[in-house]
């Protein structure tokens, strides 16, 4: 089954009757000024389904999740992408999955005024940065921080005038775009390179069962936005998952080799055995005994 993005809600929101035989979810969008737009969705698939969409011209800086966004918890990744022109395209949704979307959308034009900048400097600036840290797909990631956890946070929970809430969009908006700088030089220097290698270095030995990003930052010669935004870029991954990653394989290969020793491997691990588990299954899609049996 496929449906055009543009019937599946209705005017207030909600599902559209034609949508809710495949969908659930709803969306808020919200004209904050004229080309300053935010959009908060979310969609659930009773079926699989292929949604088509239009994505108009101009600069997208987007908060991926599964389920609805409601707190800057339920965010999983920021991107950020400059569209030049409308396009179109589709997405499958499979029987039960979720995405959720909050995003906004600005013109460079808009952006260019705001900032005292010429709207073909603000369109090269980001082309720029597209072409030296983008995806295949044009798109930028950026790993959730501190600093943009506390922009995000107003945009969330406002509830007043529009123009007020266009005022935390701006500073969300400029926040990320000033961690897009950091990230362009974090990806160029060969002292913040060596230093964010260091700290995946440290991150691995065996010895670290607890992870504290501010005393790593400290250890490797960064401050923690630059080692939280520059690992992501490094690893594809937040430093909180890649520890989890890194703790969970080591007792893997501990458990290949002596199976008798759980108890001992769980307890260098860092982990309660409740997490242990919950992290195993999530990594190897078995429990750690199962894991055992099968290795």
């Amino acid at each position: 089954m496929q449906i055009d993005m543009q019937n599946v809600y209705d005017h207030t929101g909600n599902i559209s009757e034609q949508a809710m035989p495949w969908l659930s979810g709803h969306k808020q969008h919200l004209a904050l000024l004229p080309h300053l737009h935010l959009l908060n969705q979310h969609l659930s698939s009773k079926k699989a389904v292929s949604v088509s969409e239009t994505a108009q011209s101009g600069l997208y800086f987007s908060f991926l999740g599964t389920g609805a966004i409601n707190t800057v918890e339920d965010i999983n990744e920021i991107q950020i992408a400059y569209q030049a022109k409308t396009v179109s395209g589709e997405f499958t949704l499979e029987k039960d999955q979720q995405l959720s979307l909050l995003q906004a959308h600005i013109s460079p034009s808009l952006l260019a005024s705001i900032l005292g900048e010429t709207e073909q400097h603000i369109i090269q600036h980001f082309m720029n940065m597209q072409e030296k840290l983008a995806n295949d797909s044009g798109v930028i990631s950026l790993p959730l921080t501190y600093k943009n956890r506390l922009m995000i946070k107003p945009v969330l929970q406002h509830r007043g005038h529009s123009i007020s809430l266009a005022g935390h969009v701006y500073s969300l908006i400029f926040t990320l775009i000033e961690q897009l700088q950091m990230l362009s030089h974090l990806s160029h220097c060969e002292d913040c390179q060596s230093k964010l290698f260091n700290a995946q270095n440290l991150l691995e030995t065996p010895e670290l069962d607890t992870l504290n990003i501010e005393h790593l930052a400290h250890q490797v010669g960064l401050n923690t936005e630059a080692l939280t935004i520059g690992f992501h870029h490094l690893t594809g991954q937040p430093i909180e998952h890649y520890f989890v990653h890194s703790r969970i394989h080591s007792a893997a290969a501990k458990l290949r080799q002596n199976p008798k020793e759980k108890n001992h491997i769980v307890a260098q691990s860092g982990f309660s055995e409740d997490q242990f588990e919950a992290a195993f299954r999530k990594h190897f899609g078995v429990g750690s005994h199962q894991y055992g049996q099968i290795h």
